[in-house]
């Protein structure tokens, strides 16, 4: 890319960055925020300070408090699981008359943003904004994003990926050419020397060291993906990778567990992979270190030389 092109494209980048619509929305405007799973709330007793607390929905969609035992959260607005609260916390202590709750943490509302963005990760919001404005959230394109090839990626079984040609959007201002993001989408940003034919890559996301496009060719199959990631990282969780492939109707997601793969050697654990696929490496609840990808030989090598040792022991008892 030619100098007076990189400094163009930084202007217009520039204006997009000044002139986009909407700006993030970190409140929800038009209606109150509906409580989701994986929410953080805090709620706060006004007469009863030691029976606040900070709590996050389950899957089940509920939350537990002292006193009252377990609640029903999500789908109430705060307001209204504020007087939920309010009723049951005053049938145990009659001084209780006020009960708030916030939201700390939209985890239920999460947009994922990978690839090349100045910070990479998971940003929630009380209202999902567009595409652009996801990917200013996350500090923006890196000088080598190849905005052209943005890939969104809706949540398991929503439907097929898209590439949009962001450049295109960008120098014509027209943001409703982009698709409407959902909880649980990712935009992925390839890199520039990444970009070729459709389909020629494979997208690594998650906890891997580089996450990215990389080409079919450095990953036939999902260990040698996320080795040409960089490897795993420290709080990778092997056991529950999802492959998710496009369709010309909707994605199939494919569960894989890489543990059993290493461990015990059950093969189908390592799967074929096919150009448009995206390999995503969940991260722990509590970070540990991973154990695998850093070099697959070693652990063959290991595997056989535990056998040897007990052999050699069994041998001498």
């Amino acid at each position: 890319m030619s100098c007076f092109a990189t400094r163009s494209r930084g202007v217009w980048l520039a204006l997009a960055l000044a002139l986009a619509p909407g700006g993030i929305a970190h409140a929800q405007t038009g209606g109150e925020y509906t409580i989701g799973i994986g929410d953080e709330l805090e709620v706060t007793v006004w007469q009863r300070a030691d029976l606040g607390a900070v709590v996050t929905v389950d899957t089940e969609g509920s939350i537990t408090l002292p006193l009252i035992g377990s609640i029903r959260a999500a789908g109430q607005t705060p307001n209204r699981l504020g007087d939920e609260l309010t009723r049951r916390f005053s049938f145990v202590d009659r001084e209780v008359s006020q009960v708030t709750v916030a939201v700390l943490k939209y985890n239920s509302r999460r947009v994922f943003v990978m690839g090349e963005v100045l910070e990479p990760g998971a940003y929630a919001f009380a209202q999902i904004p567009g595409v652009w404005e996801v990917i200013r959230e996350a500090g923006g394109p890196s000088p080598d994003a190849a905005l052209s090839r943005v890939r969104v990626i809706p949540p398991d079984g929503a439907g097929a990926p898209r590439v949009i040609d962001l450049d295109q959007v960008l120098a014509t201002g027209d943001f409703s050419a982009l698709p409407p993001l959902t909880a649980g989408s990712t935009i992925l940003v390839p890199r520039v020397e990444t970009v070729g034919p459709e389909g020629d890559v494979v997208y690594v996301m998650g906890a891997v060291t580089e996450p990215g496009a990389v080409s079919i060719d450095a990953a036939p199959n999902v260990v040698q993906a996320i080795l040409a990631a960089g490897g795993a990282g420290p709080e990778a969780n092997l056991s529950q990778i999802r492959v998710t492939r496009p369709g010309s109707v909707r994605a199939r997601v494919f569960q894989i567990d890489l543990n059993s793969y290493t461990d015990e050697g059950v093969l189908f654990g390592n799967m074929a992979l096919l150009p448009g696929d995206t390999i995503t490496v969940p991260r722990n609840n509590a970070p540990r270190v991973a154990r695998f990808l850093r070099d697959v030989v070693a652990v063959t090598v290991g595997a056989i030389g535990t056998i040897l040792v007990f052999r050699n022991v069994n041998n001498n008892n």
